[in-house]
């Protein structure tokens, strides 16, 4: 006896579409969860590439038209802009990190006489003595020394990555769009556009702004006095490249370093910032993202703290990016192709020197 093969009848086929959808997007989740680290890693890498291409740019604006010869050009600006910022705190924050561990005990001496009078005072000082003298303290240094280790390696793979996806952007972009179905394959080349346009502008826009953020913070803190303050005010500037979250964790030192000086210039730490950051989101920010894709900024908040949940840290620290290309791929693919709004703003184009007016 010959036995038919499997058939659905037609009334289950939405069903079936359903479960497979399900499927498709339970694997797509298990293989997010478990390959989590390598998916940051490869978007860390193409984020590299835009910024190189978004260097040869600049060198094609002023002349140099060979495609290649700029993209080097615009590789090794990168590189030592890089470098030159690695080796600055290398120097500078190791010198201040010694004087701080000589100064610190007698600013908690100082400290503590101030608050002799008050059990929580008496407590905080008892808790940070505890926390730079005992085996605590060790263990952290420990674990940030191997995690300087971990970082170095899997900056050389994000820039070996960034290097090959520089090179021949077009192999891979045609590698995503033969593997949608034939229907779809212009529009999503429009899409893959799209998203390197909007990372290329809001790149250009976050370099603005972490260059405000680095001039207001050193220029602050060197009129209250910080020892430091060119250093500070660096880290604080790149510190934007995470909105919300970096320039806070950016404090954090500058106020270790104040902490010798006393309550005095703590308090003074904390007007700089707030003053800077009160310039920043009303006035620089608005101004130098108006032709960005507009992300309320309480999506931005709670997205990059969730995508620091999932990924961790280095996928806090790509985090922004990312909100930019989920953002750009939802407006593009399901808002305007599945539900026919229209209406959404689309992403100002560029003007392209190297294509005649």
């Amino acid at each position: 006896m010959i036995r038919t093969p499997f058939a659905p009848r037609p009334e289950d086929m939405p069903f079936l579409r359903k479960i497979a959808w399900l499927v498709v997007i339970s694997a797509a989740l298990l293989i997010v969860w478990r390959a989590a680290s390598l998916l940051i890693l490869v978007f860390g890498s193409v984020l590299g590439a835009v910024v190189f291409h978004a260097a040869a740019r600049l060198f094609r604006r002023i002349g140099i038209r060979g495609e290649g010869a700029s993209l080097i050009l615009g590789i090794l600006l990168v590189l030592s802009v890089v470098g030159l910022i690695i080796w600055l705190f290398a120097s500078q924050f190791g010198y201040q990190i010694r004087n701080l561990g000589t100064e610190l005990p007698a600013a908690l001496a100082e400290l503590a006489d101030n608050v002799d009078d008050t059990p929580l005072g008496l407590t905080a000082v008892a808790a940070v003595r505890d926390a730079i003298d005992g085996a605590a303290f060790r263990e952290l240094l420990g674990s940030l020394s191997f995690g300087v280790v971990e970082i170095f390696l899997n900056s050389i793979i994000v820039l070996v990555g960034a290097l090959f996806f520089a090179a021949s952007p077009d192999v891979y972009k045609r590698g995503l769009v033969v593997m949608t179905p034939p229907a779809a394959r212009e529009k999503v080349g429009i899409v893959i556009e799209e998203i390197a346009l909007a990372l290329r502008l809001w790149l250009v826009a976050q370099l603005l702004c972490m260059a405000s953020m680095g001039l207001l913070v050193a220029g602050g803190l060197w009129l209250i006095g910080v020892e430091g303050w060119a250093m500070l005010g660096l880290l604080a500037g790149l510190s934007e490249f995470v909105p919300y979250v970096g320039p806070l964790a950016a404090m954090v030192p500058t106020l270790a370093l104040a902490a010798p000086e006393g309550g005095q210039m703590i308090g003074l730490v904390f007007v700089v910032y707030f003053a800077v950051r009160m310039i920043q989101t009303n006035l620089i920010t608005p101004f130098v993202t108006r032709s960005v894709v507009s992300i309320p900024p309480a999506l931005t908040l709670f997205v990059i703290l969730g995508v620091g949940a999932v990924f961790g840290i280095y996928g806090l620290f790509f985090s922004a990016a990312m909100l930019v290309v989920a953002f750009v791929g939802i407006r593009e693919i399901y808002l305007r192709d599945t539900l026919g709004e229209e209406g959404i703003e689309a992403i100002p184009q560029e003007v392209d020197e190297d294509e005649p007016q």
